[in-house]
C-alpha cells in the first residue's frame, strides 16, 4: 500500500483563514447594527420619537365649557361652573402614606382606600375624588405632593333647579347630556377639546413649555328655548298643587303658542333637581308630556266633531238620538244625562258618548283614521326633544265591529299630552296645524346666529269655516257644559273636558280615571293654549270638568294677568307675533332657504322613520347591504328592521333643494322585534354584579351613585336594542 505526501498547512494561512472568519463575524455584527439604526433613525424614526416624548411629555386635554341655555326672553337656564377632581400616578407618588392620610382627613373616607389607589400597579392614572366642590378642597387644588393630579373640570350649573329639569335634562360625570335637551342637542352643546402639551420634569411635574403645541377648546353653541320661564313656573307650581289637592298619582300640563307652534311650557309631576340627583329621581326624570301615551277619553271627541262638521254630515244644529245605542250589539256606552236626543252642539256641551258613537258610525272607520292621522295622532311630532312616544292609532284594516265608536269616544287609542295639545291648537289656528318646536334658537361663541325658529305649517287639517264652527261649540262648552270650572271672567275661553277609565289588572276599573281639560283663549283671537291632565285622582271628583279645568283656569289666569318687569299686556309678554300676519311663517314643503331640522331617527323602526320624512316632505333612500330601496313596497318589506346610522346625521340642519334626500342604513336582515333583548332586574344587586350581568347580556351600562342598586332604568323586562344604555341608581355608600 503507499500513502500520498500530505502537505500540512503552514502557519500563515491559518492565520489568514483565523482573520477572514474573524471579519465575517465583525461584518454580520456590523451589519445588523446598520439595519437596526436604518431601522431606527429612519423607517421608524417616527415611532421612537414618540416613544421618547412620552418619557418627557404629557398631552392635558382642555375640556370645552357647555354651550348655556336660555328661554325666549334670554334668561340663563342652564350655565356653567366648575369642580375639582384629584387624581394620581401611582408611579410618580413617592409619599403614599402620607398623602393617604391627608386625604382621608379631609374627605372622610378611610386611609386603606385611599392607599390601595395611590400603590396601583400598572396604573398610571387613577381617581381619589371626582367632582369636588370649590368651596370643598379645603386647600386640596395647592396640595405639593409628587404624582397627585389636581384636575378643574366644567360643572353644569341648572339656575332654577327642578324649574324645567324634564326639558333641560342633566349631564354626567363626563359632562355629556343624558337627558332632554342636554341629550338632544348634545353635538351644539358639547363644543371640542383642545390640549396642551406638558414637559415632565425630573420629579414628574408637568410644567408648560412655549416650544410645545397647544389647541384651545372650542366652547359649545348656546341654545334659546321657546319656554319662558315664567309661564314655566306657573304650570309647575299649579300642577303640582292640583296633584296635592286632588290626591292624585301624578299629571302633565303644556302651554303652546297656537299660532306659531312654540313650547311656551311643558312639566310633569313628578319631577326632579338635576343639580342634585339621587336614585330616588327616576320617575321624575322622563318628560311624560311626549314618553307617556293614555286613552284620552272625551277630548279624543274633538276627531269626531271637526270630521262631521268638515265633511257636513252635520251642523250645529243636527239632532241626533241619545238614549241608547243598538247598531252594534255587545257595546256598554252609556251617557249621564239621560237625554232622549240632542242636538250636536249640546252633544259637544254635554259630552255625549252615544251621540258621538253614533256620528261616528255615520263618519265610517276610512274617514275617521284619515282625520285623525292629519291632527297628528298615531304619528312622530319631531319636537327636538328625546323620547317621544307616537302612540297607538289602529289602522281600519285592524278594527274589531265595536273600535269605531269606542275611539270616537277615546278608547282604543293611545296618545301624548303633546297630541292632544296640536290637535286643539289647529283648531284654534283656524285649522291648521303647526309643526311644534322647543328650540327657538342657536348661536356661537361670536354671537352669529346659526339657525333661528321660523313658525311652519304642516297641513290645513280641517277648513276656517270647520274650526271657527268648532271654537264657537267648545266656548259652550266652557259657558254651559262640563268645562264651567274653566270659566275667567271677562276673557272667552273654548275647550273640552276628557275622562277616562284606566286599565287595571287588564280591566278598564270604575275607581281610576285619567281626567283632563284643554282650553284656549281668548276665544275671539286665540293665542295660548293650555292642556292640564292629572293621573288618578282620588279625592273623590275625577272628572275632567271637577278636576282638571280649575288647575286650568288657575295656570290661565295667571298668565293673563302677568305684566313683566315692563308692564306689558300678556300679549307681549309671551313676546310672540300674534297679530296673524303670517309673512314670517313658512310651508313644511316649501323649497326655499331656510334650513330645515333633522330629526334622529337613529334605533326608530323603518316604518316610523319613513313616516316622519314624509311628514316633512323629505325624500330618502334605504340602503339594506349592497341594494338601493326608495320604493315603498320595497320599504314595506323591511317594516322589522331599525336605523342603524343617517345622513345627514341627527339634529342638523340643511338647506333644502329638490335633489335632498336623507340617508337611511338599516341593520342586517336578521333584526327583528324578537331579536330585541330583555332587559334584567339587577335592582337591590352589588354594583359589580350587576354591571357584569348587564354587559354579558349585551347592554351599555351608565352608573349613578355606588354601592347596591336602587333602581334602573329602563324598567326591568322591556325590551331593548343591543348596546343599549341601561342607566343605575345606586345607594351612595
Amino acid at each position: 500500500m503507499q500513502f500520498k505526501n500530505y502537505k500540512k498547512p503552514d502557519n500563515l494561512l491559518i492565520q489568514r483563514r483565523k482573520i477572514n472568519f474573524l471579519f465575517i463575524i465583525l461584518f454580520g455584527v456590523f451589519t445588523v447594527i446598520l439595519v437596526k439604526l436604518v431601522n431606527v433613525q429612519i423607517i421608524e424614526s417616527e415611532k421612537y420619537k414618540i416613544a421618547a416624548r412620552k418619557q418627557y411629555e404629557n398631552k392635558i386635554l382642555l375640556a370645552p365649557y357647555r354651550g348655556l341655555i336660555f328661554d325666549r326672553n334670554m334668561n340663563v337656564l342652564v350655565s356653567n361652573s366648575y369642580e375639582y377632581s384629584f387624581a394620581a400616578d401611582p408611579n410618580m407618588v413617592d409619599k403614599p402614606e402620607e398623602a393617604a392620610e391627608f386625604f382621608s382627613k379631609a374627605f372622610g373616607k378611610s386611609k386603606e382606600e385611599y392607599l390601595s389607589k395611590l400603590t396601583a400597579q400598572n396604573s398610571s392614572f387613577v381617581y381619589l375624588e371626582r367632582k369636588v366642590e370649590s368651596s370643598a378642597t379645603k386647600g386640596l387644588d395647592s396640595l405639593k405632593f409628587n404624582g397627585i393630579i389636581v384636575l378643574k373640570e366644567p360643572k353644569r350649573v341648572y339656575n332654577y333647579g327642578s324649574l324645567a329639569s324634564q326639558i333641560l335634562g342633566f349631564t354626567n360625570m363626563e359632562n355629556k347630556g343624558q337627558t332632554g335637551i342636554e341629550l338632544s342637542m348634545e353635538s351644539e352643546l358639547a363644543g371640542k377639546e383642545g390640549f396642551v402639551i406638558m414637559q415632565r420634569d425630573g420629579r414628574g411635574n408637568n410644567r408648560p413649555s412655549l416650544e410645545f403645541p397647544k389647541k384651545d377648546p372650542e366652547n359649545g353653541n348656546n341654545i334659546v328655548l321657546t319656554i319662558d320661564i315664567n309661564i314655566q313656573r306657573f304650570a309647575e307650581e299649579e300642577l303640582a298643587e292640583g296633584v296635592r289637592n286632588f290626591n292624585a298619582d301624578g299629571g302633565k300640563v303644556v302651554v303652546i303658542s297656537v299660532k306659531t307652534g312654540e313650547v311656551l311650557a311643558m312639566t310633569s309631576y313628578p319631577t326632579f333637581d338635576p343639580n342634585v340627583i339621587s336614585a330616588a329621581d327616576t320617575s321624575g326624570m322622563k318628560n311624560a308630556v311626549i314618553s307617556d301615551i293614555y286613552e284620552p277619553g272625551s277630548t279624543f271627541k274633538l276627531i269626531t266633531a271637526a270630521a262631521a262638521l268638515e265633511e257636513k254630515l252635520e251642523d250645529k244644529n243636527s239632532v241626533i238620538e241619545t238614549d241608547n245605542l243598538n247598531e252594534i250589539k255587545g257595546m256598554n256606552i252609556k251617557d249621564i244625562h239621560g237625554s232622549s236626543s240632542m242636538s250636536f252642539q249640546q252633544i259637544i256641551e254635554e259630552s255625549s258618548n252615544i251621540g258621538f258613537s253614533k256620528i261616528s258610525l255615520k263618519l265610517g272607520a276610512e274617514r275617521f283614521y284619515k282625520y285623525a292621522r292629519d291632527f297628528g295622532f298615531g304619528i312622530y311630532n319631531g319636537i327636538e326633544l328625546p323620547g317621544e312616544n307616537k302612540g297607538i292609532l289602529k289602522r281600519p284594516i285592524d278594527f274589531s265591529s265595536v273600535s269605531l265608536p269606542y275611539m270616537s269616544i277615546g278608547y282604543e287609542v293611545m296618545v301624548n299630552a303633546m297630541q292632544v295639545s296640536n290637535a286643539y291648537s289647529a283648531i284654534a289656528n283656524k285649522g291648521m296645524l303647526m309643526k311644534t318646536s322647543i328650540i327657538k334658537k342657536e348661536f356661537g361663541n361670536d354671537n352669529q346666529v346659526i339657525y333661528e325658529f321660523k313658525p311652519t305649517q304642516v297641513r290645513q287639517v280641517v277648513s276656517e269655516n270647520t274650526a271657527g264652527t268648532l271654537t264657537s261649540l267648545l266656548t259652550g262648552v266652557v259657558e254651559r257644559g262640563t268645562g264651567q270650572d274653566a270659566k275667567i271672567e271677562g276673557v272667552s275661553i273654548a275647550g273640552k273636558t276628557g275622562t277616562s277609565q284606566r286599565l287595571i289588572d287588564g280591566a278598564y276599573s270604575n275607581k281610576s280615571h285619567n281626567s283632563s281639560f284643554v282650553g284656549y283663549f281668548p276665544a275671539d283671537n286665540p293665542q295660548i293654549l293650555v292642556t292640564v291632565i292629572l293621573n288618578n285622582p282620588k279625592s273623590g271628583e275625577y272628572y275632567g270638568g271637577k278636576v282638571a279645568a280649575p288647575i286650568f283656569r288657575k295656570i290661565a289666569n295667571r298668565i293673563i294677568n302677568f305684566t313683566g318687569t315692563s308692564g306689558s299686556p300678556a300679549n307681549d309678554f309671551v313676546n310672540v307675533n300674534f297679530s296673524g300676519d303670517n309673512t314670517d311663517i313658512k310651508l313644511i314643503s316649501d323649497i326655499n332657504e331656510n334650513k330645515l331640522f333633522i330629526p334622529n331617527l337613529i334605533n326608530l323602526k323603518l316604518e316610523d322613520a319613513a313616516e316622519i320624512l314624509k311628514e316633512s316632505k323629505l325624500k330618502f333612500d334605504v340602503i339594506d347591504s349592497t341594494s338601493k330601496i326608495t320604493d315603498d313596497s320595497r320599504v314595506n318589506s323591511l317594516r322589522s328592521k331599525f336605523i342603524e346610522s343617517q345622513y345627514p346625521p341627527p339634529n342638523e340642519r340643511i338647506n333644502l333643494s329638490d335633489d335632498t334626500k336623507v340617508m337611511l342604513v338599516v341593520k342586517d336582515n336578521n333584526t327583528k322585534e324578537d331579536k330585541l333583548l330583555v332587559v334584567p332586574d339587577v335592582k337591590n344587586l352589588s354594583l359589580r354584579k350587576a354591571i357584569n350581568m348587564l354587559l354579558s347580556d349585551g347592554f351599555d351600562v351608565f352608573i349613578n351613585g355606588s354601592g347596591k342598586i336602587v333602581e334602573q332604568s329602563p324598567l326591568p323586562g322591556t325590551r331593548q336594542l343591543p348596546n343599549s344604555r341601561i342607566l343605575l341608581y345606586c345607594k351612595n355608600q
